[in-house]
């Protein structure tokens, strides 16, 4: 009998928790612990979806590649600009040269992210969109499998004149 993937939920329940703590740190005026705990939240619900998914999540650029695959996969670019907000606190977290009203903002993309990533977690998933190599190697280093490249229109494959 196999047993279940509690991962995910792990995960999900983090980001919760995280988003709460980046609130706290936000009225404390602490920008530093306010920006991690913000990155921190959208890091875990990407990584609560690459589990249910099976795909690679330890490390940072391989959560870059599932917010990409995951904004492309559903359509919806404004996954990728709320995760480049998100990441912009984790940048923060080294830095310490963010506003905290710019740090505010950044928490609330991120929770605005959070709530699309829940909505994209409960769903199931689409097959990939592989028409570039770009695609095709963000797959490949979530999943293993090297899958060709489309043929349809596009930076790899322009249409025929």
């Amino acid at each position: 009998m196999q047993q279940p993937n509690h991962e995910p939920e792990k995960y999900a329940a983090l980001s919760r928790h995280y988003i709460q703590k980046a609130d706290e740190y936000l009225q404390v005026g602490d920008r530093v612990q306010a920006s991690e705990k913000g990155w921190g939240a959208v890091a875990e619900a990407i990584k609560s979806i690459a589990a249910q998914r099976g795909w690679n999540h330890w490390g940072h650029r391989l959560l870059n590649d599932a917010a990409y695959l995951l904004a492309e996969e559903w359509g919806r670019p404004d996954v990728r600009t709320l995760y480049r907000a998100a990441e912009s606190l984790h940048i923060n977290f080294y830095e310490d040269n963010m506003e905290l009203d710019d740090i505010a903002a950044s928490v609330g993309d991120a929770k605005t992210l959070l709530q699309e990533l829940e909505t994209l977690r409960q769903q199931p998933p689409r097959p990939p969109v592989i028409a570039t190599r770009d695609q095709r190697n963000r797959w490949r280093r979530l999943t293993g499998e090297l899958l060709p490249i489309d043929a349809a229109p596009g930076p790899d494959h322009p249409q025929p004149s």
